[in-house]
C-alpha cells in the first residue's frame, strides 16, 4: 500500500512539483542564510585560523575575541616557555596602524609581526606570491595581502611631491619594490600573500616581530599575544590549563579561541537575531506552501483513500500512506535545495563572497524541512481520518 501511496504522488505531476518546489525553497533558503552566516562568522577569526602551527593563543586575561588587543609585557614569552609541557613559544604582535601612499591617501592596515627567528605566524609558502617566508628578514621587508594590493593600497602613478593632493589622479596596483610610510618608518613591499578574508575587510602586512614594534607607536607593552605549541604527549587543551594556573594569563585552544570569537561577535553584533528573522519567514513560507499543496493534493485524492478504507484498511495505514508522500517530497526536496546552495555557494566563493557549508547546517535544515514535513502530512492526515467510506458511494 505505501507502494500504491508513492504512485499516487508521483502520478499527479503538478501537485507533486508543486510539494517538492516548496520544500526545495525552504531547504535552498535556510541552508544558505545559515552558509553565509557561518562564513561571515568564520572571517572574525580568520587570523587565527591563518597559523595553524599555534595550538595554544595565550594573552590578557581582559582579551574576550581576536580583534581585542591588550599588551602585554615582553616577559610573557619567556614564562610561557618555562611551563611544563610547551614545545615552543613565540610572540605575535597585532595591531591596526596608518600608512601613507604615494598618492597622498592614508590607509588603515593591520600590521601582523611574526617571530623572526621561526617565522611562525607568517603565511605559507604555498600562499605567497613572488617571494619567500626568509624575504621577511630582509631591511624594511612586509608582505603585503594580493587583495589589497590593487584595491585600497593602491599608488600613484605620479607619485605627489608637492602641493594639494589630487584625488583624481590615475593610480595603478601596489607592486613588488613599491615603498610605503608607516609612523614615519619607511617600509618596502617584498612579496604578496593570499590569506583568509577579514570580517571588516583592511590590508594586512607582515613582518618580523622587531620590524613591528619599530614602525608601531611607542607603548610600554606591545606584545599581543603568545602562541604556543605543547610537547609529544601533551593536549593543547592540558596545555592551556597549565598555562593558565602557571602565569594567570588567559590560555585559549585554537578552536576555543574561535570559539570564542565567533560567539563574541554573534551575540554583540546583532547578526543572529537579523539571521533568526530571515531563516524563520522562509520556513513560515515553505510550511505554507508545502502544507497547501499537500493538502490539495490529499483532498483531491479524498474519493480513492475513502475506497480504501471502505475495503478495509485501517486509519494507520492511511496516515502512514499520507506520510510517505509527504516524507518523499520532503527528501527529494531537500536533497534538490541543498543541491542548490552548495552549487551557489561555489560560486559566492570564488568571487570571495562569504559562504562556508558545514555539516551542522545540513543536519539543522534537515530536521527543520522533517518538521515541515511533519506538520503538513498531519493536516492532510486529518483530513484523511475524518473521511467518510461512504463517500465512494456519493455523486
Amino acid at each position: 500500500m505505501l507502494v500504491f501511496a508513492i504512485r499516487m504522488l508521483l502520478g499527479d505531476s503538478a501537485k507533486y512539483s508543486g510539494v517538492v518546489a516548496g520544500i526545495l525553497f525552504t531547504t535552498f533558503l535556510i541552508t544558505h542564510l545559515l552558509s553565509m552566516f557561518v562564513g561571515l562568522i568564520s572571517r572574525t577569526y580568520a587570523v587565527v585560523s591563518d597559523i595553524p602551527a599555534a595550538q595554544v593563543w595565550v594573552m590578557d586575561p581582559a582579551v574576550d575575541y581576536a580583534d581585542e588587543i591588550a599588551g602585554l609585557p615582553p616577559t610573557t614569552v619567556e614564562r610561557v616557555r618555562g611551563v611544563e609541557g610547551v614545545q615552543w613559544a613565540v610572540p605575535l604582535f597585532t595591531g591596526m596602524l596608518r600608512t601613507r601612499l604615494s598618492s597622498g591617501h592614508f590607509r588603515n592596515v593591520q600590521v601582523i609581526g611574526v617571530d623572526d627567528a621561526s617565522l611562525i605566524g607568517c603565511p605559507s609558502a604555498s600562499s605567497l606570491i613572488g617571494c619567500t617566508p626568509d624575504d621577511l628578514r630582509r631591511a624594511d621587508a612586509a608582505i603585503v595581502d594580493e587583495a589589497a594590493a590593487d584595491t585600497f593600497l593602491r599608488q600613484a602613478v605620479n607619485p605627489l611631491r608637492h602641493g594639494p593632493m589630487d584625488r583624481a589622479a590615475p593610480t595603478r596596483p601596489l607592486v613588488i619594490g613599491d615603498e610605503l610610510a608607516i609612523n614615519d618608518h619607511r617600509v618596502i613591499v617584498v612579496g604578496f600573500c593570499r590569506i583568509a578574508p577579514r570580517f571588516m575587510f583592511r590590508p594586512t602586512l607582515y613582518m618580523t616581530y622587531p620590524h613591528a614594534l619599530a614602525v608601531a607607536p611607542r607603548e610600554r607593552n606591545l606584545l599581543s599575544f603568545v602562541l604556543a605549541s605543547p610537547a609529544p604527549g601533551v593536549s593543547p587543551a592540558v596545555l592551556a590549563e597549565r598555562i593558565h594556573a602557571a602565569t594567570g594569563l588567559r590560555a585559549r585552544t585554537a578552536s576555543q579561541f574561535k570559539a570564542d570569537t565567533a560567539w563574541y561577535v554573534t551575540e554583540n553584533g546583532g547578526v543572529i537575531v537579523r539571521l533568526g528573522i530571515m531563516v524563520g519567514i522562509a520556513v513560515v513560507v515553505g510550511a505554507i506552501m508545502t502544507g497547501l499543496l499537500l493538502y490539495l493534493f490529499t483532498v483531491e485524492n479524498l474519493r480513492a483513500y475513502g475506497t480504501l478504507k471502505a475495503l478495509g484498511a485501517s486509519t494507520s495505514l492511511v496516515v502512514r500512506m499520507v506520510s510517505v508522500q509527504a516524507l518523499l517530497a520532503g527528501a527529494v526536496g531537500y536533497g534538490l535545495g541543498s543541491g542548490l546552495s552548495a552549487a551557489l555557494g561555489w560560486l559566492m566563493v570564488r568571487i570571495d563572497q562569504p559562504y562556508l557549508l558545514v555539516w551542522q547546517t545540513l543536519a539543522a535544515t534537515a530536521v527543520i524541512v522533517l518538521l515541515v514535513c511533519l506538520l503538513a502530512g498531519t493536516f492532510s492526515a486529518l483530513k484523511v481520518v475524518r473521511t467518510d467510506p461512504n463517500i465512494v458511494f456519493k455523486t
